[in-house]
């Protein structure tokens, strides 16, 4: 089992008492790409590879490439949440925490913004009258609908949904409000459900024995931090309740405008009972925290730790 590479030597200095967490080093930059390599080369040499591998084969379109480029990424979600409970609450900890998320996140949305680049060229084929969608094709606009929760019928000739709704649903989310949300819900990584299933946005279940807690008040319990992290991303996406939050995100793309976690915040009434005290506290979060984020994303940025 592999676990999340980050150091937070920078900040703790190996501070005596404190696992060493470089000891988790990111990957030093290699172009050897060996089988016992592939599952912990970054991301972006695994898109280059499945890209190169499909040309090299001959299989063909783009569509292959970004398929597979799906496939290699799900096979490499083996990261399991470390225990940063050891560290003092304050700066070792929130650095500790941001190292963590930060890299899963950029990627979880890199993924989607891929995904959603390939249905605007499909888009565009299917406005310019070159439709005629693949096997493969058909797949994975089928997968990409079944990810939205919408109930497309795709055939060589049509997606059975109209586009507008499929993209508004397969978009990306605000790195900083996707960090303070989690902060809330897993007390920066330290709660029982975070540390034992991988689940640091609260997310409940409600059947007997479908996660963690006393029945009818479970948590839901998640292979991997990517599955979770992946999980919260498809609820905002998917669910009735949060429409609002996506019909205020595409008009903003459409108008032009950046997507903010200020803009967004205001639309999770769905997601806490508290109500405006639960926004007050989103927002209390991104205030003292932003620049911290905006500090070790660069940091990790400069390593070579962002794919």
């Amino acid at each position: 089992m592999t676990y999340l590479p980050f150091s937070a030597d920078w900040l703790t200095g190996g501070v005596r008492g404190l696992p060493r967490l470089s000891a988790w080093a990111w990957p030093r930059r290699s172009w050897r790409l060996s089988p016992v390599r592939l599952g912990s080369v970054r991301l972006g040499y695994v898109r280059l590879v499945s890209a190169a591998l499909l040309l090299v084969m001959g299989l063909g379109s783009m569509a292959q490439a970004a398929r597979l480029d799906d496939e290699l990424l799900a096979r490499d979600r083996t990261h399991q949440m470390p225990d940063l409970r050891p560290y003092p609450a304050g700066n070792q900890r929130k650095v500790a925490f941001f190292e963590l998320m930060i890299p899963l996140v950029v990627a979880e949305n890199q993924r989607i913004a891929e995904q959603r680049d390939w249905l605007l060229a499909m888009r565009k084929r299917a406005g310019d009258g070159g439709r005629d969608y693949s096997e493969r094709e058909q797949e994975r606009l089928n997968g990409l609908c079944d990810q939205a929760n919408l109930p497309c019928d795709v055939t060589r000739e049509d997606i059975g949904v109209s586009w507008t709704r499929l993209l508004l649903r397969i978009d990306t989310l605000p790195l900083d409000m996707v960090l303070v949300q989690a902060i809330e819900e897993s007390g920066w990584g330290t709660s029982g459900y975070a540390r034992e299933g991988n689940n640091l946005f609260g997310m409940r279940c409600f059947s007997r024995g479908c996660g963690i807690g006393p029945p009818g008040r479970e948590y839901r319990r998640f292979e991997s931090l990517e599955a979770g992290i992946a999980a919260y991303f498809d609820n905002l996406n998917s669910q009735r309740s949060y429409a609002e939050l996506r019909e205020l995100r595409g008009r903003l793309r459409n108008a032009g405008q950046p997507v903010r976690a200020e803009d967004l915040i205001p639309t999770l009434s769905a997601y806490s009972t508290r109500g405006n005290a639960y926004f007050t506290t989103l927002y209390d979060l991104l205030r003292w925290n932003r620049g911290l984020m905006r500090t070790v994303r660069e940091r990790l940025a400069a390593n070579g730790a962002l794919s």
